[in-house]
C-alpha cells in the first residue's frame, strides 16, 4: 500500500482496496458485516441506596482476612478499623475447594460471619472471585485470531463453563447475603493472563458468526476455512492481514475483524447480563465489579451494570505510580460515550506506594474519577506496629504482599483517614477549588512559522531560519523530577517539517547514544528527541520518530488499541534527514521530516496534534502525559502559520 495519502487516510483506503478486489476480480461477497449496535445505558440516576457512590465516591479495600477477626493490639474488629479509616466498601477474596471444585468451604463457613460483621459496621461486602482458574472438564478451549488452540484457557462464550465457574457462585453469594461479586479475569491457571490473541474463533464462536453474517451457505464456507487460519481469513476480508490479532474494535483492526470482535463482545455482554439478572432477582442491589482493567474481557462491563446499579471497574494500571492520563479520561472519553453503566476506580499497591504518595493519588482518583481502591490491604491488618523492613520501590519486590519499606500499618491507616476527611470537605466545595491533576491541565499550543531562509541539516543552528522558529520547552514529565534544559525549535515549508533541539547534558552524565541500525527498538531508550505527530487529531493514530543523539532513526506508524496498548508498524519508513553535534555541555540535533510520508502538506492555519519528548536522563515532554510518552490524548497542538 502506498503511503502517499498519509496516516489520516488509511482507513478509507482499506475500503477502496476491498471494493476493488471484489469488483475487479468478480469474487463473491462472503460476508455482510452489517452494523452491530449496543443499546447505550450509561450510569444514570443511582438507586437511592447507592447514592453514596456519587456523594462520597467509592473507597474500597481489597483484603484476604476475615472482617470479624480482632485487629491486633485493640479491642476492635478489623471491620471497625477499616470503617474508621473511611473505607465504604470492602472486597474479600474467596474461592472453591480445589480438591472438589463443586464446593466452596469459603461460602459455607466464612461468608455468613463476614456478611454479619460487614453489615454491623455499615460496610458493603463484595467477594473477589477468580475467572478462568477452576477448569472443570468438559469445557471448550479458546482459539485466538493467531490460530493457536489453548491447552487450558476456556472459550469466553462457553456458557456451561461460565455458568459453573461464575454463575452458580454469584447466585450463592447473593443468597448468602453478600452485596456483590468482583470477577478477576487474570486467569491464573490458564495459558495466559487474558485473551491477548483476540476474540475466540473456536468452532462454536466462528460458526455462530458465519451463521449470522455469511451471505451464502455458511456451512460450506465454514468447512472451507481451516481452524488455524480463521483469524487470517477474517483479516483478509478487509485486506488488513497484518493487524489481524488486535481486537478491541479501535484503530488498527480491519473492518471485518473489528466487526467479529464486536459480535463476540455483544454475546459476552448478554451472557453476563443473564447472570446479573439472576442475582438481582435475589438482591436488586447486588453489585458486580471486574478487574484488572476496563475491557480486559470486552463486553463484560456492559453485561454486569445497569444505570441504577453500575459495574465497578477495579483498575490495576495505577498500582505503581497512581492515576495517569488514561485513568482520568477512561470515564469521560471511553466508558460514558460507549454507553456502559460502569464506575472507574484506580488502584493503589501498598508495597510500592508510601503513605504520602498513596494518599495523594487516592485523593486525585476520588475527585477526578469515581473513587479508588487499595491492593493488598491485608498488609494494613497484620502486625500494625511492626516496621516494614523490606526495601522501597527501587528495590526488588521480594515481599509483594508487604508494605512500603520503613512504614507501619498505622502510618497508612491514620493518613488514609485524614485523606478521606479531606475528600469529604472538598466534595462539598466547587470543583474549581479541587486539586488539579497534572494530566487535566490545558494542553499547550504553538504557532509554527514558515521557514525563513535556507536550512542545512548539519547539526549547527547558525541559519536565520532557526532564529525565527517556534521555541518549545521540554520539561520533566513527573512533578519533582529535575530534567536538564531542553528546547525544541520548529519551522516548515511546502515539503517538510524541520525540527531542531538543544539538549543540555548534566555534569558527570555520559551520553547514552550508541550506534545502532535503522528502526532498532533500543533507540527509544537512548539519548535523543522523540517526535509524535497526529495530523488527523484522532487521538488514536500517529507518526512516531526517534532521532538519537548519534543521528540514528526509528520511525513507525502507531495505533492505540484499548486503554494503553500501542500497535507499531516500524516497517514504515520516512525519508528523514538528521545531523547531530555534541559539545561538553550539550548536544544539538537537527532533522527534516518530509510531509509526503506523513500526511498531505498542511495549509496555513491547519492544526496538528503533536508532542516532543526526551527520555534520557529523565523523561521530559512538551505536553505532560506522565503515564509514559505514548499518550496521543495528551498531545499538544501545533498550528502551521502562513508567514
Amino acid at each position: 500500500m502506498s503511503h502517499t495519502k498519509g496516516i489520516i487516510g488509511l482507513s478509507s483506503l482499506l475500503v477502496v482496496v476491498v471494493v476493488g478486489i471484489a469488483v475487479g476480480q468478480q469474487e463473491p461477497t462472503l460476508l455482510d458485516p452489517r452494523p452491530i449496535e449496543f443499546s447505550p445505558a450509561p450510569v444514570g440516576e443511582l438507586d437511592p441506596q447507592l447514592q453514596w457512590m456519587a456523594t462520597e465516591k467509592v473507597r474500597a479495600i481489597w483484603i484476604g482476612d476475615d472482617l470479624f477477626d480482632e485487629f491486633p493490639g485493640t479491642d476492635k474488629t478489623k471491620a471497625e478499623v477499616l470503617a474508621e479509616a473511611g473505607f465504604n466498601l470492602v472486597r474479600i477474596s474467596m474461592n472453591i475447594d480445589l480438591n472438589n471444585r463443586d464446593t466452596s468451604p469459603d461460602i459455607t463457613n466464612r461468608l455468613p460471619t463476614n456478611v454479619a460483621e460487614a453489615h454491623r459496621v455499615g460496610l458493603p461486602l463484595l467477594i473477589g472471585w477468580k475467572y478462568g482458574t477452576n477448569h472443570q472438564e468438559p469445557y471448550r478451549r479458546y482459539r485466538g485470531l493467531d490460530g493457536v488452540l489453548a491447552q487450558k484457557s476456556c472459550c469466553p462464550l462457553d456458557t456451561e463453563y461460565i455458568g459453573r465457574h461464575i454463575g452458580r457462585w454469584a447466585v450463592a453469594l447473593a443468597k448468602g447475603g453478600a452485596d456483590g461479586m468482583v470477577i478477576d479475569t487474570e486467569m491464573y491457571e490458564s495459558d495466559a493472563g487474558g485473551y491477548s490473541a483476540g476474540p475466540c474463533v473456536c468452532d462454536d464462536c466462528f460458526a455462530d458468526y458465519l451463521k449470522t453474517y455469511a451471505t451464502g451457505d455458511w456451512e460450506s464456507l465454514y468447512n472451507s476455512i481451516p481452524p488455524d487460519e480463521r483469524g487470517t481469513w477474517l483479516a483478509k476480508q478487509a485486506g488488513d492481514e497484518d493487524t489481524a490479532y488486535w481486537w478491541s474494535g479501535v484503530g488498527s483492526l480491519s473492518e471485518v475483524t473489528a466487526h467479529y470482535a464486536r459480535h463476540q463482545a455483544q454475546r459476552i455482554a448478554a451472557q453476563y447480563e443473564h447472570i446479573r439478572a439472576q442475582c438481582q432477582q435475589i438482591n436488586p442491589l447486588f453489585l458486580f465489579g471486574c478487574a484488572p482493567s476496563w475491557q480486559h474481557l470486552p463486553g463484560l462491563e456492559k453485561g454486569l451494570g445497569t444505570p441504577a446499579v453500575p459495574c465497578l471497574i477495579f483498575s490495576e494500571h495505577e498500582y505503581n505510580d497512581g492515576p495517569y492520563n488514561n485513568s482520568y479520561i477512561a470515564q469521560r472519553d471511553w466508558i460514558r460515550p460507549a454507553g456502559v453503566s460502569a464506575l472507574f476506580l484506580p488502584g493503589a499497591w501498598v508495597r510500592v506506594q508510601s503513605p504520602e504518595k498513596l494518599c495523594k493519588n487516592a485523593l486525585l482518583s476520588s475527585l477526578h474519577c469515581d473513587g479508588w481502591w487499595i491492593w493488598y490491604g491485608t498488609a494494613l491488618l497484620r502486625r500494625p506496629d511492626a516496621l516494614e523492613e523490606s526495601p522501597g520501590p527501587s528495590g526488588p519486590y521480594s515481599k509483594p504482599y508487604g508494605r512500603y519499606g520503613g512504614t507501619t500499618a498505622w502510618d497508612y491507616l491514620d493518613r488514609i483517614a485524614m485523606m478521606h476527611r479531606q475528600l469529604e470537605r472538598l466534595l462539598k466545595r466547587p470543583r474549581e477549588s479541587w486539586p488539579v491533576a497534572q494530566h487535566l491541565l490545558p494542553r499547550p499550543g504553538a504557532g509554527v512559522p514558515r521557514r525563513q531562509g535556507v536550512v542545512t541539516i548539519d547539526g549547527i543552528l547558525d541559519e536565520s531560519a532557526w532564529e525565527q522558529a517556534a521555541p518549545l520547552k521540554v520539561v520533566a514529565n513527573t512533578a519533582g523530577q529535575g530534567a536538564p534544559p531542553t528546547e525544541v525549535l520548529l519551522c516548515w515549508d511546502d515539503e517538510a517539517l524541520y525540527v531542531a533541539a538543544r539538549c543540555g547534558l548534566p555534569s558527570g552524565v555520559g551520553l547514552q547514544a550508541p550506534l545502532r541500525s535503522r528502526d532498532d527498538a533500543e533507540l527509544q531508550q537512548d539519548e535523543g528527541i522523540q517526535v509524535f505527530l497526529d495530523p488527523g487529531r484522532t487521538g488514536q493514530r500517529y507518526a512516531y520518530f526517534v532521532i538519537s543523539a548519534s543521528g540514528q532513526v526509528y520511525d513507525s506508524l502507531n495505533t492505540v488499541v484499548g486503554e494503553s496498548t500501542i500497535h507499531s508498524s516500524p516497517g514504515w519508513n520516512a525519508n528523514v534527514t538528521t545531523a547531530v553535534t555534541v559539545t561538553e555541555g550539550e548536544y544539538v540535533l537537527e532533522a527534516r521530516l518530509p510531509f509526503r510520508e506523513i500526511a498531505p502538506v498542511p495549509q496555513p492555519g491547519e492544526v496538528w496534534e503533536a508532542n516532543f519528548a526526551r527520555v534520557q536522563p529523565v523523561e521530559a515532554v512538551w505536553s505532560h502525559t506522565t503515564g509514559g510518552v505514548h499518550v496521543p490524548a495528551r498531545f499538544g497542538r501545533i498550528t502551521f502559520r502562513g508567514e
